[in-house]
């Protein structure tokens, strides 16, 4: 595994969110730590395509990140779903869009069934947070990128979740403020340092 970011420049508006920033990850498991507001979800959505690069490179197994997308899925806050949807139709356009079999077994997991026929609009937090999450486990990726994770999971979720997390066999890298139950997990701990 490797993950290389090599003098990234990235804002969003006025603000400067990283400056000829520079990170490599060897590890197959790794927890990005720092304060709200200092980058972490805007280096995940960077790093899997969906923000632009104001400079700088970030590959993933020697390769730029844009020219391996198929093996980047994130589960993130920062990502909007549509919300006019169902659950389950949106599981049904990313199982056809990347022609993948029905997440039963995540959707159990996640105890979500009962979740499938609202609309993304009408879910609770947690029950996004899980919508989320089945969407990007279920696509198996080579790197995997979740975005505070377990926030706003009850407790039978959070213990699915870390089974999921420990049964998986790609590259993790997660963020989160509160990094401790990560590197009980064996994530290796990376702080971002702030500008």
């Amino acid at each position: 595994m490797s993950l290389t970011i090599n003098n990234l420049s990235l804002t969003r508006g006025d603000q400067i969110i990283f400056h000829h920033y520079q990170l490599a990850l060897s590890h197959r498991r790794h927890c990005l730590h720092a304060a709200n507001g200092t980058g972490k979800s805007s280096l995940l959505c960077t790093i899997a395509g969906l923000l632009p690069l104001n400079g700088g490179t970030i590959h993933w197994q020697g390769q730029p990140v844009q020219s391996v997308q198929q093996q980047i899925a994130i589960a993130s806050d920062s990502v909007l779903l549509p919300e006019f949807i169902t659950a389950k139709n949106l599981l049904q356009l990313s199982q056809s869009n990347w022609q993948l079999r029905w997440p039963q077994q995540l959707i159990d997991a996640f105890a979500f069934t009962a979740q499938l026929q609202q609309t993304v609009a009408n879910l609770s937090a947690g029950n996004l947070k899980k919508l989320q999450l089945i969407l990007a486990f279920m696509r198996q990726p080579a790197l995997l990128l979740l975005d505070e994770p377990d926030i706003a999971l009850d407790e039978p979720a959070q213990l699915s979740l870390w089974q999921l997390i420990n049964d998986y066999p790609g590259t993790i890298v997660a963020a989160s403020n509160t990094p401790e139950s990560f590197v009980r997990q064996g994530f290796e701990l990376v702080r971002l340092h702030a500008l």
